[in-house]
């Protein structure tokens, strides 16, 4: 597993990633939380996601129903690197979001 010395080394994500990759590891399904789910074809070659899959902050399964015409999809998940990522830079993260970790909107 990755070191905060390591995660440091390779530098921040932009502050659009930071937000994606803190939303989806509040979600994370291993927190009793629901999956978050996406077309695959939305998440394949979309540089906001691709710099955090190579950074192996974030992975992802694919499921295909094996039906022709219906699209595959892409379950994220974020990695242990992920979510040490998110716990280091978390108090920079949080307030920058448009609601809290109880869903509710922040006056700005």
């Amino acid at each position: 597993m990755a070191t905060e010395e390591e995660i440091r080394a390779e530098g921040r994500l932009t502050e659009e990633q930071e937000n994606v990759l803190y939303n989806i590891a509040l979600r994370q399904d291993e927190l009793g939380r629901e999956p978050t789910n996406m077309l695959l074809s939305k998440l394949e070659g979309n540089p906001l996601y691709e710099d955090m899959i190579k950074r192996e902050l974030l992975t992802y399964q694919v499921y295909d129903h094996g039906k022709p015409g219906v699209p595959k999809v892409a379950s994220l998940i974020v990695t242990l690197k992920g979510m040490r990522y998110c716990i280091m830079y978390g108090d920079e993260i949080e307030p920058r979001r448009m609601y809290d970790t109880a869903g509710r909107r922040r006056d700005r």
